[in-house]
């Protein structure tokens, strides 16, 4: 792991002494659009500098908590998607042990998948709950296998697809609307906030990783990502999401696909730290 500066906030100390580990993939496969995903971990960090710690509706305080931010995962100069990805893997597997909860800055959407690879060899009926604009199912985009838009594909290499629940979707290709997996809500048949007041009683028997693509929200809100879609969930309703799978068997989380490449303001940064926040309180809050 790289040490970073600056850190999220309120994640001084050692690991040691943590409970909770944020930490960062900057990885970004191939893109034929917008590209800046792979600084997403440093513009996320950067932001949450103008977050508060405290969360007045949960009456909670990040600094309360056994946090710490372990830094980045080093990617290999000119090695291919997967090869980089092994590289997180690996780096990985090296600090994680059962009873660290890991929380992942990415990155493009690709880097969620070396993390489940981790966690699955410790719970194999691990759930997966994605929070995204698109399904990311295709089986190869722009002749690779490793990229954001087949990165659910690529968890579903590891995990069933019917362990892997898809909420939030409002655009895709064709082949993934035609050929939708098991547990596929996209927005068009029901807002994401009735979807998961339904699904969490599934959700809550199992260990559950969330995965969070920033492009879940509407491009008014959060500009800076690659893949931008109008008609997206505000920064509350995405909030109210969290706090609901809050009573979930919660072992890990990311948010993904920030990009202030495109983001002048940062204000695509500052509410995914918010969003960060309200995550590591409402899930493990309770932790000291």
């Amino acid at each position: 792991m790289r040490a970073v500066a600056p850190r999220f906030i309120a994640s001084e100390r050692a690991l040691a002494d943590a409970r909770i580990v944020l930490y960062g993939i900057p990885f970004e496969g191939r893109v034929n659009l917008r590209k800046g995903a792979d600084s997403g971990p440093r513009d996320v960090r950067v932001a949450s500098d103008s977050v508060e710690t405290y969360s007045p509706v949960l009456g909670l305080d990040l600094e309360d908590l056994p946090l710490t931010d372990a830094g980045d995962c080093e990617m290999p100069d000119g090695a291919s998607p997967r090869e980089q990805l092994d590289a997180a893997r690996d780096a990985i597997a090296a600090w994680w042990r059962p009873g660290l909860l890991p929380f992942m800055l990415g990155g493009d959407h690709t880097a969620s998948v070396p993390v489940i690879e981790v966690l699955a060899r410790t719970f194999p009926d691990l759930r997966v709950l994605q929070l995204d604009a698109h399904p990311d199912t295709r089986e190869d985009f722009l002749g690779e296998r490793w990229n954001y838009a087949s990165a659910m594909a690529r968890v579903m290499d590891v995990l069933p697809e019917s362990q892997v629940w898809q909420v939030g979707m409002r655009t895709g290709s064709r082949e993934e609307y035609e050929r939708r997996r098991p547990n596929f809500f996209p927005a068009m048949d029901g807002h994401p906030l009735d979807v998961i007041r339904r699904i969490v009683p599934e959700l809550g028997s199992h260990p559950l990783y969330v995965t969070i693509d920033v492009d879940v929200l509407d491009p008014a809100e959060a500009p800076g990502t690659g893949s931008p879609e109008p008609g997206g969930l505000r920064v509350p309703e995405l909030v109210d999401i969290v706090r609901l799978v809050a009573g979930c068997d919660i072992v890990g989380g990311d948010l993904v696909e920030v990009a202030h490449a495109w983001d002048p303001s940062g204000r695509t940064g500052i509410a995914a730290s918010w969003v960060i926040r309200e995550a590591l309180l409402a899930w493990w809050g309770h932790l000291r």
